[in-house]
């Protein structure tokens, strides 16, 4: 990746789980200015609301890295938005915007299907 500190570096990233959030610290930290949406009100994903052993030990200490991340200037986080065809904005919305890349990082939930081409490739 080149350095992100030109004029104009922006991402998207779709979805502030445990993989959102760490990919936005690692673009951030390479000088990328990142925009970090997700369809719930609070980030964490399932970190957040899912069901693990030691669930309340670990939830605080995961919150506590969470907010140290997204207290970083160069991470803009907006939650409550949905990405695709029927939500908040499309991937197209994001591309005028002047992200020059989409990363979706919104988690293994069963079978839904994003609707994203190429998505139902073998290995995808």
């Amino acid at each position: 990746m080149n350095s992100g500190t030109e004029a104009g570096n922006l991402v998207a990233v779709v979805g502030a789980g445990p993989a959102g959030i760490y990919a936005s610290k690692q673009l951030a930290d390479a000088g990328v200015r990142v925009v970090l949406l997700n369809r719930d009100i609070k980030p964490g994903g399932l970190a957040e609301y899912g069901i693990y052993h030691d669930k309340h030990k670990m939830k605080e200490g995961l919150r506590k890295q969470f907010r140290q991340i997204l207290a970083n200037p160069a991470i803009h986080y907006f939650g409550n938005v949905t990405i695709g065809a029927d939500g908040t904005l499309s991937l197209q919305d994001l591309r005028d915007l002047g992200c020059q890349a989409i990363l979706v990082t919104v988690g293994a939930q069963g079978t839904k299907w994003l609707g994203l081409p190429g998505e139902d490739l073998q290995g995808v």
